[in-house]
């Protein structure tokens, strides 16, 4: 079977940068949700004529709209202008106004802390499962963290698994295909103080309706000056390639492997890992393995090496309070979604338990984030009809049911990998675990990796200015929506 090429990692609403076009006398307004006291909005703006930019509330927005404003937040008169500001909880607009004839506008925005539902609720199709994205709530304040590691790994256990789309041939998916995704972002230290970033994805690609998968796995580049060829990453054995692809119309590089279908059986347990150690002189080796019910031992289907000989340092890196240099969130998923292509698909059946969790090199346990959502954002794969409840401590159960993109809840703990399996397992079954250590929690039962692990750091901060990259958030809702100033604005 050929497996089709997951999609590239999605940007966030809006493109980095939104151009504008206004007739004289017209206007178009970005919405922009603050869901905490304290969230940091920096935007500028640059125009080929002098119009007016102002940062106000939804209510100052509607008096604008009936006539004349008010009051705002900012306001300002030119060509160009830049702000950062800290504002409370609640709906604010950024508006542009042609008032000295036509005017062609470029605005670019970013918004900290990054949480994915910051600009309100989300609609289906989203890949379905168990995220982090280092955003806690804490009584209705969102508190970003960050955790750094150099293993991630995702549990499944499967008992009921069938997708259908019918349309699912236009992107090369087939129509029963299904995949399980274990995404995370990874950065490489380099001396002099740069840093490269590279989205990994260990992704096993079903086709429900002949009970096969085949084990997958891609890297791509997230970085503004990162490069992938046939040169630049290798896998050990020369399985994988390095092919391009097109993103806002410029040329983009990732790396893929996939290997030949096997035959499963439900239930399913699988295990998932991805494990990153810097080689001093050479590079990174990002590992990807598996374990399967149906297969004994763990399987390190892939060893990647990323050739960079400056590296000192990489690590699996989730953090709300950062984005990455192309505008992706640091966010580690766990999540079901489309065979590939950026494809959504419907699950006519789907039951299952899943776990994410970080890995700690001391003991080699699961650690569980600090906090989980329901939904992944990074990855362009999607499931229409996912319900998913929380089982606390990093764990979920997928179903088929009406859509709930939330936040779950907290989480804390260590576990083995025994643990966490046969918690997973269905209510009133027996579970089927893939390893043989105690299940008690902070116990073995992950499976070696060939590289030292390092250990992981979890930092707490509030708000802050220093960041890696810049997300731009530019959410027009039904595009750009542009009015005449002097007729009376829809919706308000």
């Amino acid at each position: 079977m050929h497996t089709p090429v997951l999609g590239p990692p999605v940007l966030p609403s809006g493109s980095a940068e939104s151009p504008v076009v206004l007739a004289p006398g017209y206007y178009v307004y970005f919405p922009v949700d603050a869901y905490m006291n304290g969230t940091v909005v920096s935007y500028s703006l640059t125009s080929n004529a002098s119009v007016t930019t102002a940062f106000l509330t939804s209510t100052q927005l509607a008096d604008f709209g009936s006539g004349q404003i008010f009051n705002s937040v900012t306001y300002h008169n030119g060509s160009s202008d830049s702000q950062t500001l800290w504002i409370n909880t609640g709906s604010y607009d950024i508006l542009i106004y042609a008032y000295d004839g036509s005017a062609n506008a470029t605005l670019s925005l970013t918004v900290y802390p990054n949480n994915p539902l910051g600009f309100g609720p989300l609609a289906p199709p989203e890949p379905s499962g168990i995220a982090t994205y280092g955003i806690t709530n804490q009584s209705g304040t969102d508190v970003p963290y960050a955790v750094t590691s150099t293993g991630v790994v995702g549990v499944a256990v499967v008992s009921a698994l069938d997708a259908y789309n019918a349309t699912a041939g236009s992107v090369g998916a087939n129509p029963s295909g299904a995949t399980l995704q274990l995404n995370s972002m990874l950065v490489v230290e380099e001396q002099g103080g740069t840093s490269q970033v590279y989205w990994c994805q260990n992704t096993p690609d079903f086709v429900t309706a002949a009970s096969q998968v085949a084990l997958a796995d891609n890297v791509w580049n997230s970085s503004a000056s990162g490069f992938l060829s046939n040169e630049s990453i290798t896998s050990e054995g020369g399985g994988g390639y390095v092919s391009t692809f097109q993103q806002q119309g410029a040329t983009e590089y990732y790396y893929a492997y996939e290997r030949s279908n096997s035959t499963y059986s439900l239930p399913l347990v699988i295990a998932l890992f991805m494990n990153a150690t810097a080689v001093p002189g050479t590079g990174v080796l990002v590992q990807f393995g598996a374990q399967m019910s149906n297969v004994a031992g763990t399987d390190w289907f892939d060893n990647v090496t990323i050739h960079d000989p400056s590296v000192t340092y990489a690590y699996f890196f989730t953090a709300g309070n950062y984005t990455t240099p192309t505008g992706n969130f640091y966010d580690t998923e766990l999540v079901f979604g489309g065979e590939g292509g950026g494809e959504s698909t419907t699950f006519t059946q789907l039951s299952a338990g899943l776990g994410l969790y970080y890995a700690n090199g001391t003991s080699v346990s699961l650690n569980a984030f600090p906090s989980y959502f329901s939904f992944g954002q990074d990855t362009a794969e999607s499931a229409a009809n996912l319900a998913v409840q929380y089982l606390g401590e990093g764990r979920a159960r997928v179903s088929v049911g009406t859509t709930d993109y939330a936040y779950l809840g907290a989480a804390s703990g260590r576990f083995s990998l025994q643990a966490v399996e046969s918690l997973l397992a269905p209510p009133g079954t027996n579970s089927t675990t893939l390893s043989k250590s105690s299940p008690s929690a902070g116990g073995s039962g992950v499976p070696e990796f060939p590289y030292q692990f390092a250990g992981a750091v979890i930092l707490a901060a509030l708000v802050s200015l220093a960041y890696l990259g810049a997300r731009k958030f530019l959410r027009a809702p039904s595009g750009p929506r542009t009015f005449n100033r002097n007729e009376a604005h829809p919706g308000l």
